[in-house]
Order: C-alpha cells, then sequence, then structure tokens
C-alpha cells in the first residue's frame, strides 16, 4: 500500500482521488495548502493540485527536503502550457482530471519503483 499525500485540492476532486487509490489499495491523506506546512515525511508520493500556483512552492518544498519524493502534478488546465510548466519545475508526472482509474493505475506503476509500493 502506498501513501499518498494529496497536497492542495478542492473537495471535489480530492474526494474523487480517495476513491480511485483506495480503490487501488492505496492509502491516499489530504492535506490543505493552508496548513502552512507540507507533511511529506511519511508519503510515499505527492499528488498535488495544479489548479492553484503554489504548486510551484510545495513543489519546491519536497524536492528540496526530500528529492526522490514522486511528485505528480494533477490540474483541471488542459493547456500544453501547464503541462510543460509544471514538468520543467521538476514534477515527475502529470495528469489532466477528469481521469480514468486506468490512467490513475499507470501514473503510480510509472513513477513509484514497484518495491517501493511493495514495501509501504
Amino acid at each position: 500500500m502506498t501513501r499518498i499525500l494529496l497536497l492542495g485540492f478542492d473537495k471535489l476532486l480530492c474526494d474523487e482521488l480517495v476513491r480511485v487509490l483506495s480503490e487501488m489499495h492505496h492509502a491516499p491523506l489530504a492535506q490543505a495548502f493552508s496548513d502552512g506546512w507540507i507533511d511529506h515525511a511519511a508519503a510515499d508520493v505527492v499528488f498535488c493540485s495544479g489548479d492553484d500556483p503554489r504548486f510551484r512552492d510545495a513543489l519546491r518544498e519536497v524536492k528540496h527536503k526530500k528529492p526522490g519524493l514522486p511528485f505528480v502534478v494533477v490540474t483541471r488546465l488542459p493547456e500544453v502550457s501547464a503541462w510543460l510548466d509544471a514538468l520543467e519545475a521538476g514534477a515527475s508526472d502529470y495528469c489532466a482530471a477528469p481521469f480514468e482509474p486506468v490512467q490513475m493505475r499507470w501514473i503510480m506503476d510509472s513513477t513509484v519503483p514497484r518495491k517501493q509500493r511493495a514495501a509501504a
């Protein structure tokens, strides 16, 4: 079971991510940007809302404190420039909402090493 920090999502998208990831037997935990700090210590991967420009600050903080931690940006913005911006900022992957469960499975398989998923 992979521990997934869901950072900065609105309730609707957060609920959908929790549902899909829980059905995949992962352990999602939501945190708001307004909490003022990022509790990434126990996370195996971070999924962050790219709809809020604060995702860049969160990405910098996570990459500084835990450089190997996968960081996936999820957004409703369809523009290619948003995708490139997130990836150039250091995100491990990018996903546009709405998404399909198979898409989340693929992202988890490609972002989090198998041995890390098995140990979590």
